[in-house]
């Protein structure tokens, strides 16, 4: 982003440059008032803030990174196991709506059923809040499972290039790496979602409920957390629409470096978002009903013992 003096005029300071995009990243104001804090004309902020941008969507594929090596899937199991009884689970799943301007096309389609105009944002976190995977730019008023299936990580874990190591056998039924949900998302033998609770849950498929939300509210946090330091996606993100699902990734991209850093934040905000509209969550398969069981007659189980299947 450095920029070389001219005849003409001094070159704006590229810590200027940044300090701005960051400021209006930070505090959600408009670019004229992010101007007159530093300073700065309206163009020359929005240049900056879009180059910025830019700069940081470059750096998605090495800040934001689903683990491949067993030892880091080990690793993220063992920090979920401290939160949740729930075995073998590495990672969280939600989505979030982003409040955005309502666009010139097809407007219909991102107005969601809160009544604004919004873009979805799906997140894949660790135990620690650090985004793993990141799918921007859908429509609010899509349902989050139809979201997670037009998203690379669900056809990864689908196509088994993901979450396949370490495997844990529970009682002859051999349980892959698991994704944590709310009850939006469908039931799927590496995805184990909430069980809608409509009066007709067990005691032990209400624990398997109480110790599975320990594990997947992480993602939450995650959205609550970024929303609360970046603001600008918490206030009506106006930006061009073609650009939305960028600001949305940088933002993600520094909420992972702050986190990477164990920078301390305590103003996140309230993103609790489950979604009551099961319509497109689909059937499950047997195996995945299986998986299911076995892990809530797992949780259910004054004795755990765990034996990984494949060393």
């Amino acid at each position: 982003m450095e920029r070389q003096n001219t005849r003409m005029r001094e070159a704006i300071p590229v810590d200027k440059r940044v300090a701005a995009s960051l400021w209006r990243l930070a505090t959600g104001e408009c670019y004229r008032s992010c101007g007159l804090m530093m300073g700065l004309a309206k163009p020359t902020v929005i240049s900056c803030c879009h180059e910025f941008v830019q700069e940081l969507c470059n750096f998605q594929n090495e800040i934001i990174t689903f683990p491949s090596a067993r030892a880091d899937v080990i690793k993220k199991v063992q920090g979920f196991s401290m939160k949740s009884k729930v075995p073998n689970v590495v990672v969280a799943i939600d989505g979030s709506h982003i409040p955005i301007k309502a666009p010139l096309i097809n407007h219909e389609d991102y107005f969601n059923r809160k009544h604004f105009y919004s873009c979805l944002v799906q997140g894949v976190v660790d135990y620690t809040g650090l985004f793993l995977s990141v799918a921007a730019g859908f429509p609010g008023s899509l349902h989050d499972a139809r979201m997670l299936r037009l998203t690379d990580f669900y056809r990864a874990a689908e196509d088994e290039d993901i979450l396949m190591e370490p495997t844990l056998d529970l009682g002859g039924t051999v349980i892959r790496p698991l994704v944590a949900g709310d009850s939006a998302y469908p039931l799927k033998t590496w995805l184990q979602p909430v069980l809608k609770d409509k009066g007709a849950l067990t005691e032990d498929q209400k624990k398997f409920n109480k110790e599975l939300s320990k594990a997947r509210i992480i993602s939450e946090h995650a959205f609550g957390l970024i929303k609360g330091r970046w603001r600008v996606l918490l206030k009506r993100l106006d930006e061009d629409h073609k650009r939305i699902p960028d600001t949305i990734v940088a933002c993600c991209v520094l909420h992972n470096i702050c986190i990477m850093r164990n920078e301390e934040f305590d103003g996140g905000h309230d993103d609790s978002d489950e979604d009551e509209n099961h319509s497109d969550v689909g059937a499950p398969t047997q195996a995945a009903r299986g998986v299911l069981q076995a892990v809530i007659e797992h949780v259910a189980s004054p004795v755990k013992l765990c034996i990984f299947a494949r060393l």
